[in-house]
């Protein structure tokens, strides 16, 4: 199965879509894991931890792969990413009715906060989706789908030359992931302005980066668990 995954993507390729689908793969799985998880007393806490881990030795294993991550923003272009996460994070907790993906009455269950464990898992959640999420989602939405819309040798286009249809479709696809769907349009189409207009995946990443760190304080703060 490898051998065959291989022969369909270039290693280029592969090193931004593994890490990706791979987190995909086991937030599909993550019943059965909580199951199989429950069954030997551990409880399904360390599903988030194992996607996490999962994507960061991915991440670690192809990181000279990433020619892209070599460039680092100025400090005028890691100012506009924070602020553009701020954006994003403002549009994301805005009020949507249903029809546009609007969570409507929430039966998340609260993650507990009552002991060390607890805590433990809580902060493994943040960094997770903090800190890794936003690196495997942008090598993958913005890096690789967006420029591979518009030519196979995706490494040849440069983010300044991407077209409108290539941000449009990546954009609706990034959407389609999440069930706040017009948040996630908006924000794709962010994040790809970010990339396009400054041509640093790292503009991208902090910007996602702010944006899912300060929601997930949010969410802590204010209890609306169900945009976790």
């Amino acid at each position: 199965m490898t051998a065959l995954l291989d022969s369909w993507f270039t290693r280029h390729e592969r090193a931004r879509i593994y890490p990706f689908a791979g987190f995909i793969l086991l937030l599909a799985a993550e019943p059965w894991l909580a199951m199989a998880l429950s069954w030997l007393g551990i409880g399904a806490e360390p599903t988030y931890l194992l996607r996490s881990v999962s994507a960061l030795c991915l991440l670690l294993y192809f990181r000279r792969d990433y020619l892209e991550l070599r460039v680092t923003p100025t400090f005028n272009q890691a100012l506009i990413a924070l602020l553009a996460g701020w954006l994003v994070f403002l549009l994301w907790i805005a009020p949507y009715p249903a029809w546009l993906g609007g969570h409507g009455a929430s039966h998340t269950v609260a993650m507990p906060m009552q002991s060390s464990a607890d805590i433990f898992w809580l902060i493994c959640r943040w960094s997770g989706s903090a800190l890794v999420v936003p690196v495997i989602e942008e090598l993958f939405w913005r890096s690789y789908l967006m420029r591979r819309l518009d030519n196979a040798d995706f490494m040849s286009v440069s983010p300044a030359r991407v077209t409108a249809y290539a941000i449009a479709v990546s954009s609706v696809l990034f959407a389609v992931e999440h069930q706040l769907w017009l948040a996630g349009l908006l924000a794709g189409l962010v994040y790809a302005w970010l990339y396009r207009r400054f041509q640093v995946l790292w503009v991208s990443i902090l910007a996602h980066v702010t944006t899912n760190a300060v929601l997930g304080v949010w969410v802590v703060y204010t209890g609306h668990w169900q945009y976790w």
